[in-house]
Protein backbone atom coordinates (compact mmCIF):
# COMPACT_ATOMS: atom_id res chain seq x y z
CA UNK A 1 0.00 0.00 0.00
CA UNK A 2 1.22 3.49 -0.74
CA UNK A 3 1.11 6.34 1.77
CA UNK A 4 -1.65 7.96 -0.25
CA UNK A 5 -3.95 4.94 0.05
CA UNK A 6 -3.35 4.58 3.81
CA UNK A 7 -4.27 8.20 4.56
CA UNK A 8 -7.86 9.36 4.89
CA UNK A 9 -6.73 13.00 5.07
CA UNK A 10 -3.50 14.48 3.81
CA UNK A 11 -3.00 18.25 3.92
CA UNK A 12 0.07 20.31 3.17
CA UNK A 13 0.46 24.03 3.82
CA UNK A 14 -3.26 24.87 4.10
CA UNK A 15 -3.83 28.61 4.45
CA UNK A 16 -7.04 30.62 4.72
CA UNK A 17 -7.32 34.35 5.37
CA UNK A 18 -10.31 36.56 5.95
CA UNK A 19 -9.22 40.12 5.26
CA UNK A 20 -6.14 40.77 7.41
CA UNK A 21 -6.86 37.76 9.65
CA UNK A 22 -4.95 34.61 8.77
CA UNK A 23 -7.31 32.02 10.26
CA UNK A 24 -5.28 28.98 9.14
CA UNK A 25 -1.56 29.42 8.64
CA UNK A 26 0.18 26.53 6.92
CA UNK A 27 -1.52 23.45 8.37
CA UNK A 28 0.06 20.08 7.59
CA UNK A 29 -2.00 17.04 8.51
CA UNK A 30 -1.90 13.28 7.95
CA UNK A 31 -4.75 11.13 9.28
CA UNK A 32 -4.59 7.37 8.73
CA UNK A 33 -7.61 5.58 7.31
CA UNK A 34 -9.69 3.92 10.03
CA UNK A 35 -8.50 6.18 12.83
CA UNK A 36 -10.42 8.62 15.01
CA UNK A 37 -8.74 12.02 15.06
CA UNK A 38 -9.58 14.93 17.35
CA UNK A 39 -8.93 18.56 16.48
CA UNK A 40 -8.38 20.56 19.65
CA UNK A 41 -7.36 24.13 20.35
CA UNK A 42 -8.53 27.42 21.83
CA UNK A 43 -11.26 29.56 20.30
CA UNK A 44 -9.94 31.31 17.21
CA UNK A 45 -7.22 28.74 16.52
CA UNK A 46 -8.61 27.92 13.06
CA UNK A 47 -10.09 24.48 13.80
CA UNK A 48 -13.47 25.13 12.18
CA UNK A 49 -11.88 26.88 9.20
CA UNK A 50 -9.53 23.95 8.60
CA UNK A 51 -12.40 21.46 8.80
CA UNK A 52 -14.52 23.60 6.47
CA UNK A 53 -11.69 23.54 3.90
CA UNK A 54 -11.30 19.76 4.20
CA UNK A 55 -15.09 19.35 3.77
CA UNK A 56 -14.97 21.60 0.64
CA UNK A 57 -17.23 24.25 2.19
CA UNK A 58 -14.55 26.91 1.59
CA UNK A 59 -11.52 26.94 -0.71
CA UNK A 60 -8.03 27.24 0.70
CA UNK A 61 -6.02 30.30 -0.29
CA UNK A 62 -2.83 28.22 -0.39
CA UNK A 63 -1.78 24.63 0.07
CA UNK A 64 -3.40 21.38 -0.93
CA UNK A 65 -5.31 18.52 0.62
CA UNK A 66 -6.73 15.14 -0.29
CA UNK A 67 -9.62 13.46 1.51
CA UNK A 68 -10.05 9.75 0.83
CA UNK A 69 -7.79 10.18 -2.19
CA UNK A 70 -9.73 13.11 -3.68
CA UNK A 71 -8.29 16.60 -4.07
CA UNK A 72 -10.47 19.06 -2.10
CA UNK A 73 -10.40 21.65 -4.89
CA UNK A 74 -10.17 19.63 -8.10
CA UNK A 75 -12.50 16.82 -7.01
CA UNK A 76 -14.74 18.55 -4.44
CA UNK A 77 -17.89 16.68 -5.53
CA UNK A 78 -16.23 13.32 -4.79
CA UNK A 79 -15.10 14.56 -1.36
CA UNK A 80 -18.62 15.73 -0.53
CA UNK A 81 -20.05 12.40 -1.70
CA UNK A 82 -17.68 10.49 0.60
CA UNK A 83 -17.82 12.46 3.87
CA UNK A 84 -20.35 13.89 6.29
CA UNK A 85 -20.00 16.88 8.56
CA UNK A 86 -22.08 18.13 11.44
CA UNK A 87 -21.41 20.94 13.85
CA UNK A 88 -21.29 20.50 17.59
CA UNK A 89 -24.68 22.10 18.18
CA UNK A 90 -26.38 20.29 15.30
CA UNK A 91 -25.33 16.82 16.40
CA UNK A 92 -27.54 14.31 18.15
CA UNK A 93 -24.84 13.08 20.52
CA UNK A 94 -27.13 13.19 23.55
CA UNK A 95 -29.52 10.74 21.85
CA UNK A 96 -26.91 8.35 20.42
CA UNK A 97 -23.97 6.38 21.78
CA UNK A 98 -20.44 7.40 20.86
CA UNK A 99 -20.26 4.55 18.34
CA UNK A 100 -23.62 5.54 16.80
CA UNK A 101 -22.43 9.13 16.38
CA UNK A 102 -19.28 7.96 14.57
CA UNK A 103 -21.24 5.71 12.24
Amino acid sequence: MTAQTTLAIEATGLVKSFGDTRAVDGVDLAVRTGSVYGVLGPNGAGKTTAIRMLATLIRPDEGSARVLGHDIVEDADAVRAAVSLTGQLASVDEDLTGRENLI
